[in-house]
């Protein structure tokens, strides 16, 4: 089960004069951006509670007092980072939904949040809570959208009934994140009309 955290800092500016003494919402808007600035540079196993201490310009302690360990300050960083995905777009067609759809997700991890995830989502496996908070925040409301769409889709006789499953609805985000995690960021706007084009309109036609 995933822990919550308290509400998250507004965004703002990150850093504090040299010499500033920050606390509160400025000083958590600090670690998050160190941290974010860590997992891109030195990934996640790399990533230390040092390492972020200095980036943000503060002492262990700061940190310890707040997370008791790496994991933890990760998991809510990402909690707090990742962006939430948007409305279910209506376009008119099922192709423009999914271009919306994948075009936005794809910007997302073409973001300063969404490209430290790519040493955090290789490492998923050994930590379930950080699994868990990716598919929360990135994968599960993604996939409803999708669906949202395919079932919007079927009913102007775009889509095959049996094609509105879940199964289908994963196979988009599931290949952002795969062009992701093998080529890395940016994804182009052209790489989503091929993966819609050849892969997910062949699979939902009557």
């Amino acid at each position: 089960m995933i822990r919550r955290i308290r509400q998250c800092p507004p965004d703002g500016q990150m850093f504090g004069p040299p010499g500033t003494r920050r606390r509160g919402e400025t000083l958590e808007r600090a670690i998050f951006s160190a941290v974010l600035a860590e997992l891109d540079s030195v990934g996640y196993d790399a990533m230390t509670m040092e390492g972020v201490a200095a980036k943000a310009q503060t002492g262990k302690a700061a940190l310890y007092r707040r997370w008791p360990s790496k994991q933890d300050l990760v998991l809510d960083t990402l909690q707090c980072q990742l962006p939430l995905c948007g409305e279910l777009p209506d376009t008119g067609t099922i192709r423009g939904d999914l271009l919306v759809l994948l075009s936005g997700m794809a910007a997302m991890f073409g973001s300063p949040t969404g490209a430290a995830t790519q040493s955090v989502i290789g490492n998923l496996k050994r930590n379930p809570d950080i699994a868990e908070a990716v598919h929360e925040r990135v994968v599960a409301p993604r996939q409803r959208l999708m669906m949202g769409a395919l079932r919007r889709g079927a009913e102007r006789g775009e889509v095959r009934a049996d094609a509105v499953s879940p199964l289908v609805a994963a196979v988009g985000p599931c290949m952002i994140i795969h062009k992701f995690m093998t080529e890395g960021p940016p994804i182009s706007e052209k790489s989503v009309e091929a993966i819609i084009d050849e892969v997910i309109l062949p699979m939902l036609r009557p």
